[in-house]
Protein backbone atom coordinates (compact mmCIF):
# COMPACT_ATOMS: atom_id res chain seq x y z
CA UNK A 1 0.00 0.00 0.00
CA UNK A 2 3.12 2.05 1.19
CA UNK A 3 4.49 1.61 -2.90
CA UNK A 4 1.05 2.52 -4.34
CA UNK A 5 0.38 5.65 -2.44
CA UNK A 6 4.05 6.81 -3.20
CA UNK A 7 3.15 6.04 -7.19
CA UNK A 8 -0.23 7.96 -6.93
CA UNK A 9 1.87 10.91 -5.05
CA UNK A 10 4.50 10.65 -8.34
CA UNK A 11 1.66 10.95 -10.82
CA UNK A 12 -0.37 13.55 -9.17
CA UNK A 13 3.23 16.18 -8.96
CA UNK A 14 3.57 14.63 -12.78
CA UNK A 15 0.20 16.35 -13.16
CA UNK A 16 0.57 19.25 -11.76
CA UNK A 17 4.02 19.85 -13.31
CA UNK A 18 2.15 19.44 -16.82
CA UNK A 19 -0.31 22.08 -15.40
CA UNK A 20 1.79 24.71 -14.35
CA UNK A 21 4.18 24.02 -17.75
CA UNK A 22 1.09 24.88 -19.52
CA UNK A 23 0.49 28.11 -18.13
CA UNK A 24 3.15 29.51 -20.21
CA UNK A 25 2.33 28.71 -23.66
CA UNK A 26 5.05 27.27 -26.23
CA UNK A 27 6.66 29.72 -28.53
CA UNK A 28 6.29 33.49 -28.08
CA UNK A 29 4.63 35.15 -25.68
CA UNK A 30 2.24 38.36 -26.29
CA UNK A 31 2.16 40.85 -24.16
CA UNK A 32 -0.32 43.95 -24.88
CA UNK A 33 -0.64 47.15 -22.84
CA UNK A 34 -2.37 50.35 -24.07
CA UNK A 35 -1.57 53.64 -22.34
CA UNK A 36 -1.79 57.64 -22.54
CA UNK A 37 1.52 59.03 -24.00
CA UNK A 38 2.13 62.58 -25.85
CA UNK A 39 -1.31 63.46 -25.29
CA UNK A 40 -2.96 60.51 -26.95
CA UNK A 41 -3.86 57.19 -26.64
CA UNK A 42 -0.94 54.59 -27.64
CA UNK A 43 -0.96 50.74 -27.78
CA UNK A 44 1.99 48.77 -27.52
CA UNK A 45 1.93 44.82 -28.82
CA UNK A 46 5.21 42.54 -27.96
CA UNK A 47 6.53 39.08 -28.76
CA UNK A 48 9.00 38.10 -26.67
CA UNK A 49 10.34 34.38 -25.00
CA UNK A 50 8.66 34.91 -22.31
CA UNK A 51 6.33 37.67 -20.42
CA UNK A 52 8.77 39.30 -18.65
CA UNK A 53 10.80 40.07 -21.81
CA UNK A 54 7.71 41.24 -22.79
CA UNK A 55 6.60 43.67 -20.27
CA UNK A 56 10.61 44.74 -19.49
CA UNK A 57 10.19 45.67 -23.54
CA UNK A 58 7.04 47.78 -23.55
CA UNK A 59 8.28 49.66 -20.50
CA UNK A 60 11.45 50.60 -22.34
CA UNK A 61 9.70 51.37 -25.40
CA UNK A 62 7.00 54.18 -23.11
CA UNK A 63 10.39 55.21 -21.34
CA UNK A 64 11.51 56.42 -24.78
CA UNK A 65 8.17 57.78 -25.96
CA UNK A 66 7.94 59.91 -22.65
CA UNK A 67 11.55 60.66 -23.14
CA UNK A 68 10.69 62.51 -26.59
CA UNK A 69 7.75 64.25 -24.95
CA UNK A 70 9.72 65.50 -22.25
CA UNK A 71 12.55 66.79 -24.50
CA UNK A 72 10.29 67.87 -27.68
CA UNK A 73 7.16 68.98 -26.51
CA UNK A 74 5.91 72.69 -27.25
CA UNK A 75 3.34 72.43 -24.46
CA UNK A 76 5.78 72.06 -21.66
CA UNK A 77 7.48 74.78 -20.89
CA UNK A 78 11.20 73.67 -19.85
CA UNK A 79 11.63 71.25 -22.58
CA UNK A 80 13.92 71.70 -24.31
CA UNK A 81 11.45 72.85 -27.51
CA UNK A 82 9.75 75.32 -24.66
CA UNK A 83 13.29 76.73 -24.13
CA UNK A 84 14.14 76.98 -27.63
CA UNK A 85 11.16 78.88 -28.42
CA UNK A 86 11.91 81.33 -25.41
CA UNK A 87 15.48 82.81 -26.73
CA UNK A 88 16.08 85.75 -28.31
CA UNK A 89 17.76 86.23 -31.22
CA UNK A 90 21.05 85.12 -31.13
CA UNK A 91 21.21 83.06 -28.31
CA UNK A 92 22.07 79.75 -28.52
CA UNK A 93 20.70 76.05 -26.82
CA UNK A 94 22.77 73.28 -26.74
CA UNK A 95 20.17 69.97 -27.19
CA UNK A 96 20.43 66.57 -26.47
CA UNK A 97 21.09 63.66 -29.32
CA UNK A 98 17.58 62.79 -29.49
CA UNK A 99 16.16 66.62 -29.97
CA UNK A 100 19.12 67.59 -32.42
CA UNK A 101 18.81 64.35 -34.88
CA UNK A 102 14.82 65.30 -34.80
CA UNK A 103 15.55 68.90 -35.67
CA UNK A 104 17.93 68.20 -38.07
CA UNK A 105 15.86 65.89 -39.95
CA UNK A 106 12.78 68.26 -40.21
CA UNK A 107 15.58 70.25 -41.97
CA UNK A 108 16.52 68.10 -44.42
CA UNK A 109 12.41 67.08 -44.64
CA UNK A 110 12.07 71.31 -44.99
CA UNK A 111 14.89 71.05 -47.78
CA UNK A 112 13.45 68.37 -50.24
CA UNK A 113 9.48 69.69 -49.85
CA UNK A 114 10.66 73.11 -51.09
CA UNK A 115 9.45 74.22 -47.59
CA UNK A 116 5.91 72.53 -47.20
CA UNK A 117 7.57 70.70 -44.41
CA UNK A 118 8.44 73.45 -41.69
CA UNK A 119 8.35 73.13 -38.17
CA UNK A 120 9.23 76.57 -37.42
CA UNK A 121 5.28 77.83 -38.69
CA UNK A 122 4.21 77.80 -34.74
CA UNK A 123 3.17 81.41 -34.51
CA UNK A 124 0.97 80.85 -37.87
CA UNK A 125 -0.76 78.41 -35.85
CA UNK A 126 -0.92 79.97 -33.00
CA UNK A 127 -2.78 83.19 -35.31
CA UNK A 128 -5.02 80.53 -36.57
CA UNK A 129 -6.11 79.58 -33.22
CA UNK A 130 -6.45 83.47 -31.76
CA UNK A 131 -8.56 84.09 -35.08
CA UNK A 132 -10.89 80.76 -34.56
CA UNK A 133 -11.67 82.11 -30.85
CA UNK A 134 -12.70 85.60 -32.32
CA UNK A 135 -14.58 83.57 -35.21
CA UNK A 136 -12.92 85.88 -37.64
CA UNK A 137 -10.26 85.07 -40.23
CA UNK A 138 -6.79 86.50 -40.18
CA UNK A 139 -5.99 89.64 -42.03
CA UNK A 140 -3.63 90.12 -44.99
CA UNK A 141 -1.18 92.37 -42.89
CA UNK A 142 -1.93 89.70 -39.64
CA UNK A 143 -0.28 86.87 -41.99
CA UNK A 144 2.44 88.90 -43.41
CA UNK A 145 3.65 90.16 -39.73
CA UNK A 146 3.64 86.15 -38.90
CA UNK A 147 5.21 85.22 -41.65
CA UNK A 148 8.39 87.36 -41.24
CA UNK A 149 9.00 84.84 -38.04
CA UNK A 150 8.69 81.57 -39.79
CA UNK A 151 11.17 79.61 -42.23
CA UNK A 152 13.04 76.74 -41.51
CA UNK A 153 16.59 78.67 -42.49
CA UNK A 154 16.22 80.91 -39.56
CA UNK A 155 16.98 78.42 -37.39
CA UNK A 156 20.64 77.80 -37.29
CA UNK A 157 21.94 74.07 -35.96
CA UNK A 158 25.37 73.67 -35.33
CA UNK A 159 26.36 69.52 -35.56
CA UNK A 160 29.31 70.02 -34.16
CA UNK A 161 28.24 71.54 -30.95
CA UNK A 162 24.20 70.39 -31.19
CA UNK A 163 23.49 74.35 -31.13
CA UNK A 164 20.06 75.70 -32.00
CA UNK A 165 20.04 79.45 -32.37
CA UNK A 166 16.58 81.25 -33.46
CA UNK A 167 18.16 84.51 -35.69
CA UNK A 168 14.77 86.13 -35.74
CA UNK A 169 12.58 87.88 -32.90
CA UNK A 170 9.61 85.67 -31.46
CA UNK A 171 10.67 82.35 -33.51
CA UNK A 172 8.54 79.43 -32.14
CA UNK A 173 9.15 75.53 -33.14
CA UNK A 174 6.76 72.76 -33.26
CA UNK A 175 7.90 69.37 -33.82
CA UNK A 176 4.53 67.72 -34.16
CA UNK A 177 4.32 66.66 -37.55
CA UNK A 178 7.58 64.67 -37.05
CA UNK A 179 8.39 64.05 -33.32
CA UNK A 180 5.56 61.30 -32.73
CA UNK A 181 7.50 59.17 -35.41
CA UNK A 182 10.93 59.48 -34.36
CA UNK A 183 9.28 58.68 -30.74
CA UNK A 184 7.92 55.56 -32.49
CA UNK A 185 11.13 54.68 -33.60
CA UNK A 186 12.69 55.02 -30.67
CA UNK A 187 10.43 52.88 -28.36
CA UNK A 188 10.75 49.78 -31.72
CA UNK A 189 14.50 50.14 -31.05
CA UNK A 190 14.46 49.89 -27.15
CA UNK A 191 11.87 47.01 -27.52
CA UNK A 192 14.40 44.98 -29.91
CA UNK A 193 16.84 45.36 -27.36
CA UNK A 194 14.85 44.18 -24.25
CA UNK A 195 14.34 41.06 -26.42
CA UNK A 196 11.26 41.13 -28.40
CA UNK A 197 10.63 38.87 -31.19
CA UNK A 198 8.23 40.98 -33.07
CA UNK A 199 5.67 43.95 -32.47
CA UNK A 200 3.88 46.88 -33.06
CA UNK A 201 3.51 50.09 -31.56
CA UNK A 202 0.52 52.51 -32.31
CA UNK A 203 0.69 55.90 -31.44
CA UNK A 204 -2.45 58.10 -31.76
CA UNK A 205 -2.52 56.02 -35.07
CA UNK A 206 0.84 56.25 -36.06
CA UNK A 207 2.30 52.76 -36.68
CA UNK A 208 5.67 51.38 -36.37
CA UNK A 209 5.50 47.46 -36.81
CA UNK A 210 8.60 44.81 -35.79
CA UNK A 211 9.31 41.73 -38.31
CA UNK A 212 5.88 40.10 -38.55
CA UNK A 213 3.69 38.27 -36.50
CA UNK A 214 4.97 35.12 -34.76
CA UNK A 215 2.99 32.67 -37.54
CA UNK A 216 5.03 34.76 -40.27
CA UNK A 217 1.88 36.65 -41.07
CA UNK A 218 1.69 40.11 -41.44
CA UNK A 219 -0.14 42.99 -39.35
CA UNK A 220 -3.21 44.62 -40.31
CA UNK A 221 -3.90 48.09 -39.33
CA UNK A 222 -7.24 50.22 -40.47
CA UNK A 223 -7.07 53.33 -42.85
CA UNK A 224 -9.88 55.07 -41.53
CA UNK A 225 -12.49 56.32 -44.22
CA UNK A 226 -12.37 60.38 -43.80
CA UNK A 227 -16.17 60.50 -44.74
CA UNK A 228 -16.64 58.15 -42.25
CA UNK A 229 -17.23 57.82 -38.24
CA UNK A 230 -14.19 56.36 -36.21
CA UNK A 231 -13.10 53.34 -36.60
CA UNK A 232 -14.70 52.89 -40.65
CA UNK A 233 -11.82 51.75 -42.46
CA UNK A 234 -11.70 52.66 -46.53
CA UNK A 235 -9.13 49.30 -46.64
CA UNK A 236 -6.76 47.39 -44.32
CA UNK A 237 -3.04 47.53 -44.81
CA UNK A 238 -0.51 44.47 -44.20
CA UNK A 239 2.22 45.38 -42.77
CA UNK A 240 6.25 43.84 -41.88
CA UNK A 241 9.26 45.55 -40.78
CA UNK A 242 7.92 49.26 -41.94
CA UNK A 243 5.87 52.38 -40.95
CA UNK A 244 2.70 54.09 -41.54
CA UNK A 245 1.24 57.47 -40.81
CA UNK A 246 -1.71 59.16 -42.06
CA UNK A 247 -2.03 62.99 -41.78
CA UNK A 248 -5.58 65.11 -42.32
CA UNK A 249 -8.08 67.03 -41.19
CA UNK A 250 -11.54 64.83 -40.29
CA UNK A 251 -10.54 65.20 -36.75
CA UNK A 252 -8.60 68.29 -36.00
CA UNK A 253 -9.90 72.03 -37.12
CA UNK A 254 -9.71 75.24 -36.79
CA UNK A 255 -13.78 76.82 -37.09
CA UNK A 256 -14.40 80.48 -38.17
CA UNK A 257 -18.02 81.50 -39.16
CA UNK A 258 -19.34 78.01 -39.81
CA UNK A 259 -16.48 76.90 -41.80
CA UNK A 260 -13.88 74.25 -41.08
CA UNK A 261 -10.33 74.80 -42.03
CA UNK A 262 -7.29 72.58 -41.66
CA UNK A 263 -4.96 72.39 -38.34
CA UNK A 264 -2.33 71.34 -41.37
CA UNK A 265 -1.07 75.18 -42.15
CA UNK A 266 1.08 75.50 -45.30
CA UNK A 267 4.19 77.41 -43.88
CA UNK A 268 4.38 79.04 -47.48
CA UNK A 269 1.31 81.05 -47.56
CA UNK A 270 0.52 81.07 -44.04
CA UNK A 271 -3.02 79.38 -44.92
CA UNK A 272 -4.39 75.95 -44.02
CA UNK A 273 -4.36 72.96 -46.25
CA UNK A 274 -7.22 72.63 -48.36
CA UNK A 275 -6.77 69.96 -50.36
CA UNK A 276 -6.87 66.03 -49.15
CA UNK A 277 -8.66 65.19 -46.27
CA UNK A 278 -6.67 62.30 -45.69
CA UNK A 279 -3.19 60.77 -46.83
CA UNK A 280 -1.36 58.06 -45.74
CA UNK A 281 1.87 57.45 -46.09
CA UNK A 282 4.19 53.92 -45.93
CA UNK A 283 7.69 54.32 -45.14
CA UNK A 284 10.87 52.54 -43.59
CA UNK A 285 10.57 54.31 -40.48
CA UNK A 286 8.07 56.15 -37.99
CA UNK A 287 10.10 59.67 -38.81
CA UNK A 288 10.07 59.71 -42.27
CA UNK A 289 6.61 58.27 -42.56
CA UNK A 290 5.27 60.78 -39.96
CA UNK A 291 6.95 64.08 -41.88
CA UNK A 292 6.16 62.90 -45.40
CA UNK A 293 2.28 62.68 -44.60
CA UNK A 294 2.29 65.97 -43.53
CA UNK A 295 4.22 67.22 -46.58
CA UNK A 296 1.87 65.16 -48.77
CA UNK A 297 -1.49 66.68 -47.37
CA UNK A 298 0.04 70.32 -48.19
CA UNK A 299 0.66 69.55 -51.65
CA UNK A 300 -1.83 68.62 -54.65
CA UNK A 301 -1.76 64.90 -55.18
CA UNK A 302 0.08 65.88 -58.90
CA UNK A 303 2.92 67.98 -57.01
CA UNK A 304 2.83 65.12 -54.18
CA UNK A 305 3.36 62.15 -57.18
CA UNK A 306 5.67 64.51 -59.14
CA UNK A 307 7.85 64.86 -56.11
CA UNK A 308 8.01 61.43 -55.75
CA UNK A 309 8.64 60.35 -59.68
CA UNK A 310 11.29 63.13 -59.61
CA UNK A 311 13.21 60.56 -56.61
CA UNK A 312 13.08 63.26 -54.20
CA UNK A 313 12.05 61.25 -51.71
CA UNK A 314 12.46 57.33 -52.20
CA UNK A 315 10.84 54.30 -50.15
CA UNK A 316 7.86 55.64 -49.60
CA UNK A 317 3.94 54.28 -50.87
CA UNK A 318 0.91 57.00 -50.24
CA UNK A 319 -2.44 56.63 -50.89
CA UNK A 320 -4.54 59.64 -50.95
CA UNK A 321 -8.59 60.11 -49.95
CA UNK A 322 -9.43 62.97 -51.47
CA UNK A 323 -13.70 64.46 -50.44
CA UNK A 324 -15.09 65.67 -54.22
CA UNK A 325 -18.63 66.54 -54.35
CA UNK A 326 -19.62 64.96 -51.34
CA UNK A 327 -17.95 62.03 -52.56
CA UNK A 328 -14.21 59.93 -52.06
CA UNK A 329 -12.12 60.11 -54.63
CA UNK A 330 -8.95 57.89 -54.30
CA UNK A 331 -5.63 57.93 -55.36
CA UNK A 332 -2.47 55.77 -54.78
CA UNK A 333 1.29 55.48 -55.80
CA UNK A 334 1.85 52.15 -57.56
CA UNK A 335 3.29 49.62 -54.86
CA UNK A 336 0.81 50.89 -52.45
CA UNK A 337 -1.76 48.37 -54.00
CA UNK A 338 0.46 45.51 -52.86
CA UNK A 339 -0.15 46.25 -48.91
CA UNK A 340 -3.65 46.62 -48.79
CA UNK A 341 -4.85 43.48 -47.22
CA UNK A 342 -7.19 40.68 -49.02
Amino acid sequence: RMAARIRETRVAVLLLGLVVAGCEPAGPVKVKHANIVMGTQAEITAYAPDRATARRAIRAAYDRLNDVNRLMSDYIADSEVGRLNALAPGESLVVAPETFHCLRQAARVSELSGGAFDITYRPLKDLWKQAAAKDRLPTDADLRETLERVGWRKLRLDPATRAVTPTVADMRIDVGGIAKGYGLDLAAQAMRQAGVTSGLIDVGGDVVVLGTQPDGEPWVIGVQDPLQPAGVYYCKLALRECAVATSGAQWRFFEVDGTRYSHIIDPRTGRPAAQAPSVTVIGPDGLTADAWATVFSLHSVEDGRNLLEQGTVSGLEVLWLIRENGSLVATQTPGFARYIAE
